[in-house]
């Protein structure tokens, strides 16, 4: 077995560890146990969610332009923008 699956049992991951390392003490094989739980949990943001929310003509540009696209917009609009903080008003 290359790699355990995700949704392996404390049983299974104890046989993979014993034929990967020899024998491991239960107290250390319930910490790599504890570990993997953790580490399974983690979740990775990309941003998907937010740029779902943006309209379909911005959702494939990166922050940098879209802020210059927000600028020119407002200045063709005859406003000048004040950046204010971490945005345009």
């Amino acid at each position: 077995m290359a790699v355990i699956p995700d949704g392996a049992t404390f049983e299974e991951f104890t046989q993979y560890v014993i034929a990967r390392r020899g024998e491991v003490p239960l107290e250390e094989l319930k910490e790599l146990w504890e570990r993997r739980l953790r580490l399974k949990s983690v979740t990775v943001a990309r941003g998907e969610t937010m740029r779902n929310m943006l309209p379909p003509e911005d959702r494939d540009l990166t922050v940098r332009e879209r802020e210059k696209k927000i600028i020119s917009e407002a200045r063709a609009a005859g406003h000048e923008p004040i950046y204010q903080g971490r945005r345009w008003v």
